[in-house]
């Protein structure tokens, strides 16, 4: 057997090696020596460790392996979908474009902000406050768990960086919209930090689209940093081409009396996954999680990895997620909340629900708790089921047709998720991106 792994992770640096030269050339972090060596150090881990296989327990229903051959870097075009920029107009002003992982400043406007903040790339933050950038970018991430985390250390191709200073609230959503248009196997690395300091309140919404019917790996870490006090709710639209892999870890740290609400709406890509992770770093944290997948095509697959750590005492967390699934795809649920020892008073609620529309749909789904305290409130459950036959046959003799009469309790399903968001003009946004599935 392990002579069968020497095997295949021949194949993966030889596939990988052209990337190396990636550390050189890339125009935006060439210069900078400790970022260069950095990456370095991160590329070599991530051979040693190698891909994840079905034999471990977090990739047992999810195995990427063919999908990680790349033929090279993504490199920025022209070519974007102007209707995409002018709904994202008129729900904000603050927006920032990615070109196939490069920052395009022609299609991006932040000008609206008042200067003390920060929101511009990486790269753009890399060139002001150096330093301040490395406080967090070279934070180690563990191999071990997030192997694709360490890949994207090694690879970032740009990225976003913003920084809320204490005591502001920013009313209107900042968008940071990925949109992929190459026309060859290509891969993305894009790093994100999200910065929300003492007392500050900021809404994000992270989207990947795509204008391209080729295959392309998306390989996307997006940190959020909430401090004492914070708000932040934190929108993940994940509609990537029918051929594409789109694998995100999104690093959520949170400080006292921190509050951060996450919603990640899937309907793209051929093989997915999205792991999130919340670290409790204080006492008194509140985290709502909130998710809806959707799948339609044959062997569409979508992997959420969610856990929780519950580090200090009377933090609350609530996690929902919802699947609807159709033809012959397959999702896959794993939520998980850590309760520490010394996490005394907690209150933690999972729950997955999950709709087959067809008898060849399948879903793994696995909530799950891990206490080592004895003072808390914790529950989990999951629900597998098919339509309502009996609501089906009401809505059929009041005249409705079958495929209407589908696409009404399926909305009705999904409308549980769209609920929880605060706001009126980003629901509304969400539910018609989210609509092509059922139409």
């Amino acid at each position: 057997m392990a002579q069968q792994r020497d095997i295949r992770m021949n194949d993966v640096v030889t596939s990988l090696s052209p990337l190396e030269s990636c550390f050189e050339k890339n125009p935006h972090f060439a210069h900078i020596k400790w970022l260069c060596e950095f990456r370095s150090k991160q590329f070599k881990q991530f051979l040693t460790r190698g891909l994840p296989t079905k034999k471990e327990e977090e990739w047992k229903y999810t195995e990427i392996k063919n999908a990680l051959i790349p033929a090279k870097m993504g490199v920025q075009t022209d070519l974007v979908c102007a209707n995409k920029l002018a709904e994202i107009k008129a729900m904000t002003d603050v927006f920032l474009t990615f070109v196939n992982g490069h920052f395009v400043e022609a299609l991006s406007h932040t000008a609206s902000l008042a200067k003390e903040i920060k929101v511009c790339s990486l790269s753009q933050a890399l060139d002001i406050d150096e330093n301040r950038v490395k406080e967090y970018l070279t934070r180690e991430i563990d191999g071990k768990r997030f192997p694709f985390a360490k890949l994207n250390a090694a690879l970032m191709t740009n990225g976003v960086f913003v920084e809320i200073p204490k005591h502001i609230k920013i009313h209107q959503p900042i968008y940071l919209l990925f949109i992929n248009t190459q026309q060859h196997n290509y891969l993305t690395c894009p790093r994100n930090l999200l910065i929300v300091n003492e007392g500050s309140q900021a809404t994000f919404i992270e989207h990947h689209v795509n204008e391209t019917a080729q295959h392309y790996f998306t390989n996307v870490v997006s940190e959020i940093h909430a401090a004492n006090n914070a708000r932040v709710d934190y929108y993940k639209l994940q509609e990537e081409g029918h051929t594409a892999t789109h694998v995100a870890n999104v690093f959520v740290t949170q400080k006292q009396d921190s509050c951060v609400k996450t919603y990640f709406l899937s309907d793209g890509a051929q093989l997915a996954r999205e792991d999130l992770t919340i670290w409790q770093d204080a006492h008194d944290v509140e985290s709502y999680l909130h998710g809806l997948y959707q799948t339609n095509r044959d062997h569409q697959h979508i992997d959420h990895h969610i856990h929780v750590d519950h580090a200090h005492a009377r933090g609350k967390s609530t996690m929902m997620y919802k699947g609807v699934l159709d033809q012959k795809s397959r999702a896959v649920f794993n939520g998980k909340v850590h309760v520490h020892p010394s996490a005394q008073q907690i209150q933690a609620h999972q729950a997955n629900h999950n709709l087959l529309l067809s008898s060849d749909a399948e879903i793994n789904t696995k909530p799950a708790l891990e206490i080592y305290a004895d003072d808390v409130k914790c529950t989990h459950g999951a629900t597998i089921g098919q339509l309502d036959h009996e609501a089906l046959f009401y809505l059929r003799s009041r005249g409705v047709d079958a495929n209407e009469a589908h696409m009404i309790l399926t909305r009705a399903f999904a409308e549980e998720i769209y609920n929880k968001m605060d706001d009126t003009a980003i629901r509304q946004y969400m539910r018609k991106r989210m609509k092509s599935h059922d139409e």
